[in-house]
Order: structure tokens, then C-alpha cells, then sequence
């Protein structure tokens, strides 16, 4: 073929291999998160920056944030199915610094449902075959959080916070 303006050729292109450019795309992108992957791991497991360690003025302060920690999980839902009296079976323990210094200390918080009561506009649960109401409003919790810190004097240092949360 012959162009009549410009006396130049045009060829045709033979189109032999047409899912080559995906096939292509899709093995970059395949490597490309495998990169990212990759730096991912390496950040958090190898690095050990998956888990934030808090770091604190006081053991005093590690306690009351241990409290924070509680009331947090307790409205995200992590005590739902808990019945009235009972505890965690387990103190949460949570790892934390202190100003001045590289050593962890420990931070122990048990969570119990104390009672529920009733709120004013909604309906009266807790009957067995109930569901509760109300997005389990009136649920009424007990927090112990129980900080260690470093010796002084021979003795650990120790910080004991006990709130009451109602939700």
C-alpha cells in the first residue's frame, strides 16, 4: 500500500501473539507485590515494629493506660459474651517501657462483668432465651490493671488501678 499525500509505505503489523502485554502486565504486578510483601515482613516481623511497646513516664501511667487498653477492647466487643460475675480467664498482659530505660515490664489486666442493669427506653433482658437489647447498653465492668515496674530498694515497683467502666 501506498500513501498518495506522503509516498511513504504503510505495513500492515502481524498480530500473532495478542495476550502477550497482559500476560506481561500481569507478571510485573505479580512481582511487584511480591516486593512489597517482601519489605512488609521485613518491617514487621524481622524488625519487630509489628507491636508498638508503649512507653510511659511511670508505672503509675502504665496502669492507668492498661485501663485505656481495657475500656477499648470492651467497646470494640472482646467481652460480649461474657456472663454477669465472670472474669477473663487469663490476665491480658501488655508490654511496656519506661522513660530512661530499655527493659520491658509487664502490665496485667483482668476485665470481669460486674452486673447490668436495665436502661431507661429499652426493653428488660436477660431472661435465657433473650437476645440483649440496645447494643449491650447497661453492662457495667470491673478493670484491674496491675503494672510492674523496676526494683527500688530490693522490691519491684508496683501500681494497681481498679476502675468500674459502664458501657
Amino acid at each position: 500500500m501506498e500513501s498518495c499525500r506522503t509516498g511513504y509505505s504503510i505495513k500492515k503489523l502481524s498480530i500473532n501473539n495478542k495476550g502477550i502485554a497482559l500476560f506481561s502486565a500481569i507478571l510485573i504486578a505479580v512481582f511487584a507485590l511480591l516486593a512489597v510483601a517482601g519489605l512488609y515482613f521485613a518491617l514487621t516481623k524481622l524488625l519487630g515494629s509489628s507491636q508498638t511497646i508503649k512507653t510511659y513516664a511511670s508505672v503509675r501511667d502504665a496502669a492507668a493506660g492498661g485501663v485505656h487498653q481495657a475500656v477499648i477492647m470492651i467497646q470494640s466487643g472482646s467481652f460480649n459474651d461474657f456472663a454477669v460475675g465472670e472474669c477473663t480467664p487469663q490476665p491480658i498482659e501488655i508490654n511496656f517501657k519506661l522513660y530512661g530505660s530499655d527493659k520491658l515490664f509487664t502490665n496485667k489486666i483482668t476485665v470481669c462483668l460486674s452486673a447490668y442493669k436495665a436502661l431507661p427506653g429499652y426493653e428488660i433482658t436477660a431472661v435465657a432465651y433473650s437476645k440483649l437489647a440496645g447494643g449491650y447498653k447497661g453492662f457495667i465492668y470491673t478493670i484491674i490493671s496491675e503494672a510492674e515496674g523496676p526494683e527500688a530498694t530490693g522490691e519491684k515497683t508496683r501500681s494497681r488501678i481498679e476502675a468500674v467502666y459502664a458501657r
